[in-house]
């Protein structure tokens, strides 16, 4: 609550300059007092991801920040239809996450070339 009052004193001493800027402090509030959720990998996806972290570090960095992101939101990024109905996906370069969101666990399924991924 400390945080919500220190925003409220902000938007009263108008170092919000409009009221975009305002929501945006006030998400970034919301997102950090949201609790995180446990983070699951497929056995698909640890090989993967574990391949692109012995040869690619820059790559495996921005996987590990995109985690994070899905981590405290994971409804933000898009759903997906068809065979893969009750997953979404977020892109990262070239690449494609491919997760679940089961309760309090974000399971990651699957990790692959945008070309690739999708082939079942």
């Amino acid at each position: 609550m400390g945080e919500l009052n220190k925003i409220k004193a902000d938007i009263k001493k108008e170092k919000c300059v409009d009221l975009k800027e305002c929501l945006e402090l006030f998400q970034e509030l919301w997102l950090k007092e949201r609790a995180d959720y446990n983070i699951l990998i497929s056995s698909a996806a640890r090989k993967k991801l574990g391949k692109v972290a012995d040869k690619d570090k820059k790559q495996y960095s921005q996987i590990k920040a995109k985690i994070e992101k899905i981590a405290k939101n994971p409804e933000h990024f898009k759903p997906l239809s068809g065979d893969f109905h009750g997953s979404r996906r977020v892109h990262i370069g070239d690449f494609v996450l491919i997760y679940i969101i089961d309760g309090d666990n974000i399971i990651l399924e699957d990790y692959n070339h945008h070309d690739h991924i999708y082939i079942k």
